[in-house]
């Protein structure tokens, strides 16, 4: 993988995220968005071990944490 694929694959997954919040609101999103933090970890984690393709990996992991604890508070109704 390169850097501008890797790079393209996650701001992709990123806007999926957020797509998804804003077409269906977090609670109706809760566990598509939380199976993309899943995804979105465990492929930067298998392709940027070593953080030679995002230099930044702290500001995607930060993301990551922030969103999940969001969700974690998210009651889905039904």
């Amino acid at each position: 993988m390169n850097k501008e694929t890797y790079q393209a694959m996650i701001r992709g997954l990123r806007a999926t995220i957020i797509e998804k919040e804003v077409v269906f609101g977090e609670a109706e999103a809760k566990n598509d968005v939380l199976e993309l933090l899943d995804l979105l970890e465990d492929l930067d984690q298998f392709w940027n071990s070593e953080e030679d393709l995002n230099s930044n990996a702290s500001a995607l992991h930060a993301f990551i944490e922030a969103t999940r604890k969001r969700y974690s508070e998210v009651r889905r109704d039904g």
